[in-house]
This record gives C-alpha cells, structure tokens and sequence, in this order.
C-alpha cells in the first residue's frame, strides 16, 4: 500500500478539525493495521489540547521538531502525542502560538513532509484556511495526494473560494483533483443548491453532526468516533475516493 499525505482545507468554520480527527478515527476502524499521523497546523487553536484536554504531561511540539538543527524521524516520534495506538498526533501545544518558535525556511517544512511520508501509512494534516502565508498549509497541499476541500454553505463559503480560487489554479496545487465538499451548518437557513451553483464542481455534502461536535469539545472524537450513520457514511465515501485515486 503506498503511504499517502491527505490534506483538509478549506473556508473558516468549515469544521476542518473534526474533519480530519473524524476522518483519523474511521480509517483506523477500517484499516486497523494503518498507521495514522494527524498533523495540525494551527498556532491559534493548537490541536493537541484539542484532542487530549486532560494531558497535562506531554510536552512534544512540532514547533520542537521544526526547530532542531535536523529533521529526522527520531525528533518526530519523540514529539508525537500517541492519541491510540495506531494514531499519533504532531501539533501545536498548549499556550503555543506562531511566536514561540523561530521562522522556519520551507527546505526544513519540506523535510517534514519527506520525514511524515515514509512514517506512517496515513499522514492526514489539519490545514488553515491561509494559503498564501501559512507555509505549513501550502505546503501540505502541495505534497498531498488527495486535499479535501471543505466550503461553508453560505456567503462566506462563497466568498472565500472565489478569493482562493485564483491561487489555487497554480499547477502545483492540483486543484481539479480536490475532493470538495459543502460544509452543513444547522444554526441558520442554508440554501445549497444556490451555493453548489456558485462554487462549480462538488463531489458531496458534510452534513452537520451534533454528536461529532459534542465528541470533539469533549476530546473523545479521536478515540470514540461518532454513531451516526450519515456521518460516517460520507466519512466513507471520502475514504474510498482517497483509496480509488
């Protein structure tokens, strides 16, 4: 089985997170031999106290492993929460943020990307919505081999895909190979065959999932999983689309 980069990206609020968590969990259910790193990005909401709110003692960082004088799989692994064990988690920690680490050229965030490649049978790497300055996250999209786009199905999911749409039509982004999908939201009124219309090609919905909102501000959506039906059945559907590809 070849090892594959799976990047989630997509518009604010988009549900980004959960995807990729959720995302994390079912393949392992389904493959349980894979082994699964999910990478977060974020120096704003670092995942590692997303995913284990009670883990006071773990002190890894990919900030650590982005500034050693050498990226190898020793500092990865060193630096790798083991949220199961299958799935390890390389993030951001708490109290971090984008002014913790020193400036990391991008040959070392390639590194990582090489590194991350040949450890794990599954890296999937929580984007930003930021492509243009958040190198973490162009270059995951860059190194992918399959990026799930998530678009917010209202104005701003609108917005944001016509201002990146530009950016993205750079060879290097692959961007016709994009599993996209319309992010649901059930806190307003939606019309989404309008915004299906407006954002072009789609290959599916992300419906809204009260339980898997509820698992993840409780830390348990990477372990637990969610029991709904819908849910998992696209989380399906985007596992065969990875595997077909």
């Amino acid at each position: 089985m070849a090892k594959k980069i799976i990047a989630v990206y997509g518009s604010s609020g988009s549900y980004k997170t959960t995807t990729a968590i959720a995302l994390a969990h079912y393949i392992s259910k389904t493959d349980p031999k894979a082994n699964i790193i999910l990478v977060g990005t974020d120096t704003t909401k670092p995942i590692l106290p997303l995913i284990a709110p009670n883990e006071k003692k773990f002190k890894g960082s990919i900030g650590y492993c982005l500034s050693a004088v050498s990226f190898e799989q020793d500092i990865l692994f060193k630096n790798m929460y083991m949220a199961t064990d299958k799935i390890g988690v390389l993030g951001y920690n708490i109290r971090e943020n984008a002014n913790t680490y020193p400036i990391v050229s991008s040959d070392r965030i390639d590194d990582m990307y090489t590194v991350l490649r040949q450890s794990a049978d599954y890296t999937i790497v929580d984007c930003t919505s930021d492509i243009t300055s958040a190198r973490l996250t162009s270059q995951a999209i860059i190194k992918a081999d399959n990026t799930i786009e998530l678009i917010t199905a209202d104005l701003n999911g609108v917005v944001f895909n016509s201002s990146q749409e530009s950016v993205l039509q750079s060879e290097q982004y692959r961007y016709r190979s994009f599993i996209r999908l319309v992010s649901l939201d059930n806190r307003f009124s939606q019309d989404v065959n309008a915004v299906k219309a407006a954002l072009g090609a789609i290959s599916g919905e992300m419906p809204c999932c009260t339980k898997a909102a509820e698992a993840f501000n409780q830390g348990t959506l990477i372990t637990n999983g969610v029991s709904d039906r819908t849910y998992n059945n696209v989380l399906k559907s985007i596992y065969k689309l990875i595997e077909e590809d």
